[in-house]
């Protein structure tokens, strides 16, 4: 059969030493007002992989990998936009995701 489409590999990366990765999950306003784009445009510049996505029930979760530093910065800055009302967030460290190179948003 014909091979049309390359298979991409995963390659597993070397992570920076204290690398970290937490899942949070946000309750408030947190839909319908670019909450995954400010999440996305905070973590992108400091190195932070990742990902955020909507849940159905009107929350937010996000995993992001980094460093605990970076991702306290990532945080506090959503906290202080104005159009954003977290109303609640948890969060816990979960296992670090070795072939992650980019921050996404799901759909």
């Amino acid at each position: 059969m014909f091979r049309l489409f390359k298979k991409k590999e995963k390659i597993k990366r070397e992570l920076p030493p204290r690398t970290i990765r937490k899942e949070f999950h946000f309750e408030g306003n947190v839909q319908n007002i670019g909450f995954r784009f400010e999440v996305q445009n905070h973590a992108k510049p400091l190195g932070i992989t990742g990902y955020a996505k909507n849940n159905d029930d009107g929350s937010v979760t996000a995993e992001l990998q980094g460093s605990e530093k970076n991702i306290n910065k990532v945080i506090k800055s959503l906290q202080n936009i104005d159009r954003i009302q977290i109303d609640s967030m948890t969060e816990k460290e979960i296992p670090l995701d070795y072939y992650e190179n980019d921050f996404y948003i799901l759909y």
